[in-house]
């Protein structure tokens, strides 16, 4: 992330009001705060034309840009207050969002690269997703799990590290997970299926728990499917 002052040209409240006014049907203005080392900021992205940031302990503009631009790829964010512990390692407890490839991931006041869980980062900090889904069970009936099915669309990526998928299931209400097979799939696949076949036994009550983890692989999911005795 580079910060660029406007040190010869001071960015007035009527040239921020007229900007916003003329683009007020335009649903591509954004203006999200945060706050950084006691210093509240409000953040302004005018479109595809600049982002604006107001320093309010500073009563200051900047403008802050991504690489050569002066459109920061910051598209929404705010100060996680459950993430006060990620501060000490990321930076900061701010999360925001990237519009340029989805991506979620937190400010570092340090960085000279914007953070981006796929690629662009000097540092790539993928996170781990979750999907959960559940089959209940009642009474004493006992039910054989003979396959877990996903069927979704896996997005680009060249980290080998973001291609995996896991499942992993619970039969004690979610109290403790086995982890079964994680499947590594093929980048750019948007007709992608993904089989679990093995290793998944039977259960009973109260039923199961069906999580899949994944870190950047899933563009999108259509369905997942649990194959049985029933079938």
């Amino acid at each position: 992330m580079t910060i660029r002052q406007n040190a010869e040209i001071q960015v007035s409240q009527a040239f921020v009001l007229a900007a916003v006014r003329g683009r007020i049907e335009d649903p591509k203005v954004r203006a999200w705060t945060f706050t950084l080392d006691g210093h509240d900021f409000y953040v302004l992205k005018l479109g595809n034309d600049s982002t604006l940031v107001y320093d309010v302990a500073a009563e200051q503009w900047y403008t802050w840009g991504s690489f050569e631009s002066l459109l920061w790829r910051a598209y929404t964010g705010r100060n996680w207050l459950g993430g006060r512990g990620f501060a000490d390692i990321y930076g900061s407890n701010i999360i925001v969002g990237d519009d340029s490839t989805g991506a979620i991931y937190l400010l570092d006041p340090l960085g000279h690269a914007d953070d981006d869980a796929a690629s662009g980062s000097a540092v790539p900090r993928p996170f781990v997703r979750e999907i959960t889904g559940q089959i209940p069970m009642r009474g004493y009936d006992v039910k054989t799990c003979y396959g877990v099915s996903l069927m979704g669309a896996i997005g680009e990526t060249n980290n080998p590290t973001l291609t995996a998928i896991t499942l992993f299931t619970s039969d004690d209400d979610g109290h403790t997970y086995e982890q079964h097979e994680t499947i590594n799939v093929v980048p750019e696949d948007w007709q992608a299926r993904v089989d679990w076949n093995s290793g998944l036994g039977s259960f009973a009550t109260p039923g199961r728990l069906f999580r899949i983890e994944d870190r950047g692989a899933l563009q999108r999911i259509d369905w997942i499917d649990m194959a049985t005795d029933e079938e």
